[in-house]
This record gives structure tokens, C-alpha cells and sequence, in this order.
């Protein structure tokens, strides 16, 4: 998350053109980290002021400590950056050597979002949040990303159905 807008077009009346501020040469930033559970539409959620091992670390500690509640086993798809990967980052080795059997790595190709279901979920984000606002404060930014995610927390099933997940039909019933 930026100060500055991501521009995409947009409807607007005819005369009515909408203006979006620019706040400056270094706005401050965000990074928002989150993964979900494919079954139940779940989303966990860390941010961090700069992207690096740490931030997303304490998003896989997140994961296994809920899916350890539930007797389950974390399966993680990264897109293979050097933060996310137990060979270039020493985070991400201790929390796989800790964790064990709990949490698998399953690394696609860089540059492939086609392989990765939570893109579509970060690509409606985008729509709601970072494209074309008109915040002048990062707070501002954040509250409407916590904002979107708590309507999505409502309505668990959309965020299966926005993933492409196969259990996107089913009532689930079990326990977060």
C-alpha cells in the first residue's frame, strides 16, 4: 500500500472528471501479507512497514499456530522471492526446521500468477483499496484494507468462490 493511488480507469460522468492527488516524492508505504484457507475462505493477515523475511515469517507462525489448533497441516504456495524461501532466507529455514510435518513449501515459478489463487483475491483487493484513492494518510489506507477484509471475513463463501477454490459450493461448518 502506497500513498500514491494505482491509476486505472474509471466511470464518471461526462464534465466530471475526478481528481487524484499526488502526496509527495517518498509517501510512506505498507506491505500487507496474507494467506487463505482454501477450505474454509479464512484469511490471515500480517503487515509490515517494509517487505522482508521477518514480516512474512510472522505470517507462516500465524498459519501454523492456527492450523496446529485445528490438527491441520499448513501447505504454503509462494511465488519463490528470496524472502520466502528456506535456501536464501534464514526465517524462513528455522520456521520449517521448528514446525516440521506442520508446514510444507510449495514454490510455482516466478512471474506466474496464473498458479497462484490468491492473486485474484489481492487483484479485488486492489479494485477496493489501492486504486485510485484519494487518502491522504497511510492510516487512512490501512483502515479501508482492514475495512475490506472484515467484509470478506463476513462472507467467507466469496472469498472461496473469488480464490477458484473447489469447496467454494459446500456449507462449511468447522471450527477457525
Amino acid at each position: 500500500m502506497s500513498l500514491f493511488s494505482t491509476l486505472t480507469r474509471m466511470w464518471m460522468l461526462r464534465g466530471q472528471q475526478r481528481k487524484i492527488r499526488a502526496p509527495g516524492v517518498h509517501p510512506p508505504k505498507r506491505q500487507e501479507y496474507a494467506a487463505t484457507d482454501w477450505r474454509t475462505g479464512t484469511v490471515v493477515r500480517a503487515r509490515a512497514e517494509k517487505r522482508d523475511a521477518e514480516a512474512c515469517g510472522r505470517l507462516v507462525e500465524k498459519c501454523v499456530a492456527r492450523s496446529a489448533r485445528r490438527n491441520r497441516r499448513v501447505i504454503r504456495v509462494t511465488d519463490s522471492a528470496r524472502i520466502q524461501r528456506p535456501e536464501t532466507s534464514k526465517r524462513v529455514a528455522e520456521l520449517c526446521q521448528r514446525s516440521g510435518r506442520r508446514l510444507r513449501l510449495w514454490c510455482i515459478p516466478q512471474y506466474s500468477p496464473e498458479c497462484m489463487p490468491l492473486e485474484r483475491l489481492w487483484n479485488d483487493w486492489r479494485d477496493h483499496v489501492t486504486h485510485n484513492h484519494d487518502r491522504q494518510d497511510i492510516w487512512e489506507l490501512e483502515s479501508d484494507s482492514d475495512h475490506y477484509f472484515k467484509c470478506r471475513a463476513r462472507v467467507p463463501r466469496r472469498v472461496r468462490r473469488t480464490l477458484g477454490s473447489p469447496f467454494a459450493h459446500r456449507s462449511q461448518k468447522c471450527k477457525n
